[in-house]
C-alpha cells in the first residue's frame, strides 16, 4: 500500500501544527466522499473501499492508504491534503511517495 509524508519546509521542518479539533477540517480532502472512523491514527477516512489514514510524526505528517486503492489516486488524494494544509497555516508544504 502506498505511504507517503507530509511536511512543512519552514524553520527545520515537521508537521504542519494543526489544532487537534480542526484536523479533521484541514486534512480530509476536499471532493471526496471522506467520512471520518474510529481506528488507530491521529484521523482516519473511509473513502468507498479503502482507507487513509494520518499519524502525526516528528518529521511530518505520514499518510497511508489501507484497503482497495482500484479507483483512487492516492497521489491527487494527498496533493490536495498539502493544498489545504497550505490553505490552513500559510507555510510552504511539501509532501513525498515514501513505499
Amino acid at each position: 500500500m502506498p505511504e507517503y509524508l507530509i511536511w512543512t519546509t519552514a524553520d527545520q521542518g515537521g508537521w504542519p501544527a494543526i489544532p487537534k479539533n480542526l484536523i479533521p477540517d484541514v486534512l480530509a480532502p476536499d471532493g471526496y466522499e471522506a467520512v471520518r472512523i474510529d481506528g488507530p491514527g491521529d484521523l482516519r477516512l473511509t473513502l468507498g473501499g479503502c482507507e487513509m489514514v494520518f499519524s502525526s510524526e516528528p518529521a511530518g505528517w505520514r499518510v497511508w492508504f489501507k484497503g482497495d486503492i482500484a479507483g483512487h489516486d492516492t497521489d491527487a488524494l494527498v496533493s490536495q491534503t498539502a493544498r489545504q494544509i497550505h490553505r490552513f497555516t500559510g507555510e510552504t508544504i511539501k509532501w513525498i511517495l515514501r513505499a
